[in-house]
């Protein structure tokens, strides 16, 4: 079986076979992607990236029928909720309602999760669930780049979930938790929270060298914030049980200058070591390989569901991607055909009995055609039910296609926007077309700035800024300002781009 992790700049490929929780790799191979070909885990020109693995199997003879793959996107939402006790598809139900109901995400998301405790809430027990909230369409095209190589793709997850299973396997690194795992990348940063042998929170930021002055040091910068930020999280949310423990894969090179720093804080740090149940890494760096190593493990359905291929054939999407307006119409026109039909048929008999009675009037008396009427009446009444439906149904896909969405192209706007004016959303919240950011800046010019940018672009209502609070400098951050803007998604302003097949980036 092969073994993909893919981001916007790298594919990595193992190939290898997986028994008894235990991996065994064979062969390995990286490809560097060139920028703009995927960008925030969208694949812009789908059978480019098919040639250029298919060139890479073949001249690694790594050729095989089977593929798994881990993908990296700061377009997933993370979320923490507290869910009734259930299993299966009663749990996966709630998940994806409450999900949609408190992020105010469209249909056009992928949600997966994995189970992360439990909870008690009013005297009641509840399950603590770490959901995923993935762009469908992000899914979608790597299904089509699969479809392509002739390739069967067993499984799609987020790679907070797939190097989640070599974590929870080692015991040596699940005696030091509450731990943080730091995933460290020219391009990004992955960290993610693990206590009680869960993961309980994870956050993925893109990161890039203007953000921080051009600096040639960007990468330790950008690491040093992002674990400042994830210690003050973790007091704010449990003060009693801070992290102790980080520990680093990826690009280390600048392990020991993090080393250092954090060993002031007297915070204990470590390189993701190789666990015992995965063999054959002699010839290849594991750090590099380890979320394409984790995505061959066996998924354990009693406390996950994190395959997005397997989620969105629950929930009826088709290769094509079917939505639900489209199921929606479906149901009408089937829905009027019955009507239409049952309507037909039963009008024909009622006249027919109509006319009979004309010249049998005597034999209506009799009980056998009182009942063969009443049955007449009983079938109107019914027809009158399933007109009621049909206009509810109506109604349901009018007020799905009117209703105010947030889509994964307006949060890419607005993120897009403030990234020019060099401030950075840190907390991204929707309830039924209003949104609500927070934002930090260096400057407290820039926050104005990117607001009246906002303004200017004319396509959302209603747009406040509440002015700033200043943040002083400390040993890791720099002095800055953090604002509050909201607004209001104008009906249908922006729609959700059409699927592009040229390599030109955003």
């Amino acid at each position: 079986m092969l073994s993909f992790d893919i981001t916007d700049r790298h594919i990595r490929i193992i190939r290898g076979t997986e028994a008894r929780g235990k991996i065994k790799v064979s062969a390995a191979s990286a490809i560097e992607v060139n920028e703009g070909l995927i960008v925030n885990g969208h694949i812009k020109d789908i059978p480019k990236l098919a040639t250029i693995i298919n060139d890479e199997l073949k001249a690694r003879r790594m050729a095989d029928k089977e593929a798994v793959i881990s993908i990296s996107s700061n377009l997933v939402i993370f979320k923490e909720l507290h869910i009734p006790k259930a299993k299966g598809m009663q749990l996966l139900t709630m998940v994806q309602n409450q999900m949609q109901h408190t992020m105010g995400i469209a249909d056009d998301y992928s949600i997966s999760y994995t189970i992360a405790g439990e909870v008690e809430e009013e005297g009641v027990q509840a399950l603590k669930v770490l959901a995923t909230a993935c762009p469908f369409e992000v899914v979608d095209c790597f299904r089509k780049v699969f479809s392509m190589l002739g390739i069967g793709l067993r499984s799609v997850a987020v790679s907070c979930n797939t190097i989640s299973r070599i974590i929870l396997s080692d015991a040596k690194i699940k005696a030091k938790m509450p731990l943080l795992l730091v995933q460290i990348d020219a391009n990004f940063i992955s960290l993610n929270l693990y206590e009680n042998n869960q993961l309980t929170f994870s956050r993925f930021t893109s990161i890039d060298p203007e953000d921080y002055d051009n600096s040639e040091d960007y990468i330790y910068e950008a690491v040093n914030e992002n674990i400042f930020r994830m210690f003050q999280f973790q007091r704010s949310r449990n003060g009693d049980n801070p992290i102790q423990n980080v520990v680093f894969y990826g690009d280390t090179s600048e392990y020991i200058r993090l080393t250092n720093a954090l060993e002031q804080m007297d915070i204990a740090t470590s390189l993701l070591g190789v666990p015992n149940s995965i063999g054959g890494y002699e010839n290849f760096e594991f750090q590099a390989y380890a979320n394409a190593i984790g995505a061959m493990f066996k998924s354990n359905k009693e406390s996950e569901r994190i395959n997005l291929l397997e989620i969105d054939a629950t929930i009826g999407r088709s290769n094509a991607g079917a939505s639900f307006g489209i199921a929606c119409l479906a149901a009408l026109l089937i829905s009027g055909a019955v009507i239409g039909a049952v309507w037909a048929y039963f009008n024909l008999t009622i006249n027919q009995v109509k006319a009979d009675t004309a010249l049998i009037q005597e034999v209506l008396d009799n009980p056998v055609i009182a009942e063969k009427m009443a049955a007449v009446d009983r079938v109107e009444a019914q027809i009158s039910d399933l007109n009621k439906y049909g206009d509810a149904l109506k109604l349901s896909d009018s007020n799905f296609k009117t209703h105010h969405k947030l889509t994964s192209q307006i949060a890419r706007d607005v993120n897009e926007q403030f990234r020019r004016n060099n401030c950075d959303v840190t907390v991204f919240s929707y309830y039924d077309g209003y949104v609500s950011i927070t934002v930090i800046a260096d400057s407290y010019d820039d926050p104005a700035n990117a607001v009246k940018a906002l303004i200017e672009e004319d396509l959302y209502d209603n747009v406040t800024y509440t002015g700033f609070n200043y943040v002083e400098a400390d040993e890791f951050l720099n002095e800055r300002f953090e604002f509050i803007v909201s607004f209001d998604i104008r009906e249908k302003v922006i729609e959700e781009p059409a699927e592009e097949t040229s390599g030109e980036a955003e």
